[in-house]
């Protein structure tokens, strides 16, 4: 098992080395008192596990520990400190083990067997070549391979989900550290809230790393920001807007591959997940399947034989965008043609629901002139 350690005090990091060397699975690969130096060699040395000191005058051993998680996903961490009141705090970032200073040769003992037990249980994640990764953002983040049915991630916390879905959500451009502290941690100081973020980005790659998602995260030391790279990964977002657009260029308007990809639309984008920074993506793409969901019901309706096919779009649609006056006058229609007068009766009560209890307002007089008409109709019929 290789090892690498970081201390920035020297006499530490002698006694950590000395301890080690008493073990002959592992081999030291390399002892480093600057974390720049630690960083930098950590890709040439691949190291198993990291034994690193939390309090370093210029960098964190916790912003350490999520830099070298980048370069090195696979690897094992152990926190070393002289503080206690980092225990938790290390845990929170899946840290095999913490220990504290001056370190004692018996509890070093359980951390190596632990280690070691971990060696020759840990199952490798899936392969890439298993299937195309894909991540579901209608209604809620899922990832899912092909043949398999789609996975909510198990984050460690609400934050680093909402932290994986804003980096997702500005894939492939520099997010301002800055930016993701004010968003998430607002009411902490810029010290705390650092640790916070260091501790999410950390758990984040632990996850994606755990379930096999070919899904990067890149700090930017020039602009002190992160840039998520999902380029090996489809979206279904990405994906079905762009079927949406081989579907406008084309010259004929396949309806049945247009009706294909409305269905893929599960839910709102990131539904469940209520991000209010969300919201104006989630407009727009709730617009796009709008459009052409009353275009295809419309071409629908105008065909007898498609009126039931239409009538299940304008009910999509209605649940979609319950407020439009002129679908849910066109579905009102459409129950009457089909003889569906149960479901007629029930569409115009949670209509008048909607307007007049959630609403505050008045039934728009186009509906309520057409149901008394129909009504009307339906009792000359009966005599």
């Amino acid at each position: 098992m290789r090892v690498m350690l970081l201390d920035d005090e020297g006499l530490a990091l002698m006694q950590i080395q000395r301890m080690l060397e008493g073990y002959r699975e592992l081999t030291v690969v390399g002892a480093f008192q600057d974390p720049g130096q630690a960083i930098d060699q950590a890709a040439a040395l691949q190291p198993d596990v990291v034994f690193l000191d939390i309090h370093m005058p210029e960098i964190s051993g916790f912003q350490a520990a999520e830099m070298l998680q980048e370069i090195c996903p696979d690897a094992d961490i152990v926190f070393i400190t002289g503080y206690d009141k980092y225990a938790l705090k290390a845990f929170d970032l899946n840290a095999v083990d913490y220990l504290l200073k001056p370190l004692q040769q018996a509890r070093l003992e359980k951390t190596v067997t632990r280690l070691l037990r971990r060696a020759v249980t840990h199952v490798p994640k899936e392969s890439p070549a298993d299937g195309m990764t894909s991540i579901h953002c209608f209604q809620s983040i899922r990832f899912k391979r092909i043949g398999m049915a789609p996975e909510v991630p198990k984050w460690r916390t609400a934050k680093a989900q909402e932290l994986f879905a804003f980096l997702l959500h500005h894939r492939g451009k520099v997010v301002r550290k800055g930016t993701l502290m004010e968003l998430l941690w607002p009411e902490l100081d810029e010290k705390k809230a650092i640790t916070q973020l260091y501790t999410a980005i950390y758990q984040i790659r632990q996850c994606l790393n755990k379930m096999g998602i070919d899904v990067t995260i890149r700090n930017s030391s020039i602009q002190e920001g992160y840039v998520l790279d999902a380029s090996l990964v489809l979206v279904d977002t990405e994906e079905w807007e762009r079927a949406i657009e081989r579907i406008e260029s084309s010259s004929q308007t396949d309806h049945r591959e247009l009706d294909q990809i409305l269905a893929l639309y599960e839910g709102d984008y990131l539904q469940d997940h209520g991000y209010v920074w969300a919201e104006n993506e989630r407009e727009r793409l709730r617009r796009i399947w709008l459009h052409h969901a009353r275009e295809l019901a419309g071409k629908y309706a105008a065909v007898e034989s498609m009126q039931a096919v239409a009538i299940d779009l304008y009910e999509r649609i209605q649940h979609v965008d319950p407020y439009d006056v002129e679908d849910g006058l066109v579905l009102l229609r459409l129950y009457d043609l089909s003889g569906q007068s149960e479901k007629l009766n029930k569409a115009y009560v949670r209509l008048s629901t909607l307007y007049t209890e959630e609403l505050g307002v008045e039934m728009p007089a186009t509906i309520v002139t057409w149901f008394q008409e129909w009504k009307e109709k339906m009792a000359t019929s009966d005599e």
